[in-house]
């Protein structure tokens, strides 16, 4: 059986009927947005829906993200300190519940699934991104004390 599609998911947590996903699913073929954004933007569903949909497809696969499309949800950062993201070069995107998910780059994942899980008190779910975008968010988030 193959992945589950975002609709599906989606449809685990908010009532969709099937005329909500067709008709989500041709607005989206116009306007290219994202099943979750245009749920999202007609009412159908919630942001913590999408998240908890996200968190659920990215379970059954490894998703690439653009972080500055994506965005970075401070209250994430609290829960990986700066010396691991500097190590792992990860960046904490979403926490919900007992969850969180990280960004790090194709270099630095194999690494970072192999041991993060362990240094953290969540259950990680990884993305891969751009590792210049890590690094940038990390610069940015995590800036060094000024000597």
């Amino acid at each position: 059986m193959g992945a589950a599609r975002f609709g599906e998911l989606l449809g685990r947590f908010v009532p969709l009927s099937q005329h909500d996903v067709s008709e989500i699913l041709e607005d989206q073929a116009i306007s290219h947005r994202r099943f979750g954004e245009i749920a999202l933007s007609w009412g159908l569903c919630r942001p913590d829906h999408i998240w908890r949909a996200w968190s659920a497809q990215l379970a059954q696969r490894v998703e690439k993200v653009d972080l500055p499309s994506i965005g970075i949800d401070t209250q994430a950062l609290t829960h990986l300190d700066a010396a691991l993201a500097r190590e792992f070069a990860a960046i904490p995107l979403r926490v919900m519940e007992n969850q969180i998910i990280v960004a790090v780059s194709e270099p630095t994942a194999r690494r970072a699934s192999e041991q993060l899980p362990g240094l953290l008190t969540r259950q990680v779910q990884f993305v891969l991104a751009d590792a210049q975008q890590i690094d940038s968010a990390i610069r940015e988030y995590y800036p060094t004390a000024a000597v």
